[in-house]
């Protein structure tokens, strides 16, 4: 494909991104801390001592979006979502380019079921599409890996090397390849030295950055809640893909390009395995990138030719497991979209009661609290305050002036709110009580003692 091709590519990818939000606007609770820190660091001021783990990229990204105002969440997804998009048009052309000399419709087939597969993901705990469609960072860091390879296989080291190191700017477990290319690197272009200092020393240092600006700490601490081992993340990983990608992708390792992504490939996944052995979660959505070169390597494998009789009985057996479970996989990017306009629409009303309310009485002892945890961010992006000023709690606050109750509060905690509480404004789901604390009663004594010297009743008295 030709730069001027990819350029059309690029912007019909925005296009359909900008066109999205008409569905759905609501980034996910990751990506609403990632544009706070984003703001918070245009005022050169960071609290990153609570919310997401900490990751550079998304950060640096979301602060010259965050001068966009009430825009700035709507650029960030419609970012997201043309690299998501972007992603897929990257597939079928490393699809495309690993079968030249074949012939041209092979080719095309090849780069079609690349595409077809990445678009059809299975995420068994995020769904693909949900990813996209909430403003996570997988999908950029797909569409940066995919990038990656497709200019190192042009012979454009420097820039391989540069989109290499954004990728490790979103994903600890892009370091390892990351340094193994930059090693390559330095032998095999001279050129790319001063690069390959640069991301040396940069990417740790913007991982380390909260640290060193001194306001984050636990940033590792709060990432390392792994729940699942080495094996469970590993089989996690094996049913991203549709089951045929599998067995084709073998058929495409004839050539020393496939058989380097392949390596890599594995590569990534025993990284992902051993940081899940030492605590690190083993999510799917962390495998993504591997996945994405199985579906390469797995059109790669379409158009090989013919098969060896050992293989094809793999291949025919991925084909049953493949159609039994595609219908499951072709309805999911639908439930997802839908799921994220459902979500838009709840939050929409959240922001409309905060709006009622307003933020000195939301935050009349200085924190707000709410029983939903994930529109903590949402909120703090709303009340223009830090994260840490936003808290969730699983039972009544005793320290805070206003609770936010949502959906997620348990009929227990709901009575017991209504007990101890006054209700202040509710629209549709959402609810807003007052809960006593110093600071409110601090402030309601001194209103009623002004109100009653205006009265001429002198305070004491009433």
């Amino acid at each position: 494909m030709t730069n001027r091709r990819y350029l059309y590519g690029i912007a019909g990818c925005i296009a359909l991104a900008a066109a999205s939000l008409l569905v759905a606007d609501e980034p996910v609770y990751d990506a609403w801390a990632w544009l706070v820190w984003g703001r918070e660091l245009t005022h050169l001021g960071l609290d990153a001592t609570t919310g997401p783990s900490w990751k550079p990229l998304p950060v640096a990204l979301a602060a010259p979006l965050s001068l966009a105002g009430d825009a700035a969440p709507q650029l960030w997804l419609v970012l997201v979502r043309a690299a998501w998009l972007l992603s897929f048009v990257l597939a079928a052309d490393l699809a495309y380019r690993l079968t030249a000399g074949r012939r041209h419709a092979l080719r095309l087939l090849a780069a079609a079921f690349a595409a077809l597969g990445l678009a059809l993901l299975s995420d068994d705990v995020t769904m693909w599409a949900r990813q996209a469609a909430g403003g996570m960072s997988e999908p950029l860091l797909v569409a940066l890996v995919l990038g990656a390879v497709r200019v190192a296989l042009a012979g454009r080291t420097r820039s391989a090397l540069a989109l290499g190191a954004l990728a490790a700017l979103v994903r600890p477990e892009a370091w390892p390849l990351l340094a193994l290319y930059a090693l390559w690197c330095w032998r095999a272009d001279p050129r790319a030295r001063p690069l390959v200092v640069i991301v040396a020393l940069g990417v740790p240092a913007l991982w380390l950055a909260p640290e060193l600006l001194g306001s984050a700490g636990g940033g590792a601490e709060r990432a390392q809640r792994g729940t699942s081992d080495p094996l469970e993340a590993l089989w996690r990983a094996a049913a991203l893909p549709l089951a045929l990608s599998w067995p084709l992708a073998l058929l495409g390792l004839r050539d020393r390009a496939p058989r380097v992504l392949a390596a890599g490939t594995l590569a990534w996944l025993a990284v992902v395995a051993a940081m899940t052995a030492i605590g690190f979660p083993g999510l799917p959505r962390f495998m993504a990138p591997a996945a994405a070169i199985v579906c390469v390597l797995a059109g790669v494998g379409l158009a090989a030719g013919r098969p060896r009789p050992a293989t094809l009985v793999f291949v025919l057996a991925g084909l049953l497991v493949a159609a039994a479970g595609l219908p499951g996989r072709v309805s999911e990017p639908l439930h997802a979209w839908r799921s994220s306009a459902r979500i838009s629409d709840s939050h929409d009303r959240l922001r409309t009661l905060a709006r009622i309310v307003g933020s000195e009485r939301l935050l009349a002892c200085g924190h707000l609290a709410t029983s939903d945890v994930l529109v903590r961010t949402a909120l703090a992006w709303e009340l223009d305050v830090p994260l840490s000023q936003v808290v969730s709690f699983g039972t009544r606050p005793r320290l805070s002036g206003t609770f936010v109750v949502g959906l997620q509060a348990s009929p227990g905690l709901r009575e017991d709110v209504r007990d101890a509480a006054t209700l202040v404004a509710g629209v549709g789901e959402w609810q807003v009580y007052t809960i006593d604390c110093a600071a409110a009663a601090s402030a309601a004594a001194a209103a009623s003692a002004s109100a009653a010297s205006r009265a001429g009743v002198p305070s004491a008295t009433r």
